[in-house]
């Protein structure tokens, strides 16, 4: 059976759109070519229309997070939406479908937009995120788990997932906190810092440059905690922090 969402998608699609999506992503589960921001605007008016149930839609909403890389998004942006209603189903779904993903763009929508805020909602969520994916052999699963601290940042939420949040709480700017939570940046960061592949590197180094524009003096008070050192790439991150504190 076919998701409805997914027959609006389909309808939505184009060659030209698909092979531009191709040239930065080529997930197994194939691109239609949706545009982004009709992507965005098909979530918007299914969360005004028929706003998600959890736990009575995951099987619905896991059927169209495998359909195809734009209906992954979308069900991502439904999900996110419904996290605040019941967060462990929301969290056992989103561990489930970070265990598919293999690329990048879905990753951190996942972690930002579903696996984080449901952590933060559960007393051993972040625990749970990090221990289930954290060694994960794919690069792309981790990245999802260690993108979890962009919600624990006070980083606008991006991308058409994010659609469906930002219309619920009626704002294009929309942060899940106000202010870096330290515990939680510090348990990702020290889960992954010796993790090299790019993808997870790439986002760590996203969290730490968010954290030092928007609270530079504990982020250069956390670094020396970190048993080893961190690598250069976040390194630059707390340097440039120092610097900041001494002008």
């Amino acid at each position: 059976m076919t998701h409805p969402l997914s027959t609006v998608l389909e309808s939505m699609s184009d060659d030209e759109t698909a092979a531009r999506i191709q040239k930065h992503t080529r997930p197994l589960r194939g691109v239609r070519g949706v545009a982004q921001g009709a992507l965005a605007t098909v979530i918007t008016e299914r969360i005004a229309s028929v706003p998600p149930r959890l736990p009575e839609d995951g099987d619905a909403l896991t059927e169209l997070f495998g359909a195809a890389w734009e209906d992954g998004l979308a069900a991502i942006g439904l999900l996110a939406v419904g996290v605040g209603d019941d967060p462990a189903a929301a969290l056992a779904l989103g561990l489930d479908w970070a265990d598919r993903t293999d690329d990048v763009t879905t990753a951190d929508a996942l972690g930002w937009l579903v696996l984080g805020p449901a952590a933060a909602a559960l007393p051993d969520g972040v625990a749970e995120v990090l221990e289930t994916l954290g060694s994960h052999r794919r690069a792309e699963t981790r990245r999802a788990a260690a993108a979890i601290g962009l919600a624990f940042t006070p980083e606008e939420v991006e991308g058409p997932a994010a659609a469906g949040l930002r219309a619920r709480h009626g704002t294009r700017a929309l942060r899940m906190v106000d202010a870096p939570v330290v515990p939680v940046l510090s348990a990702v960061i020290r889960r992954f810092v010796r993790d090299t592949a790019p993808p997870v590197q790439k986002v760590l180094r996203r969290i730490v440059r968010v954290w030092v524009d928007a609270d530079p003096d504990s982020a250069v008070a956390w670094a020396p905690t970190v048993p080893g050192g961190l690598p250069k790439l976040l390194g630059a991150e707390i340097a440039r922090a120092r610097g900041r504190k001494a002008r």
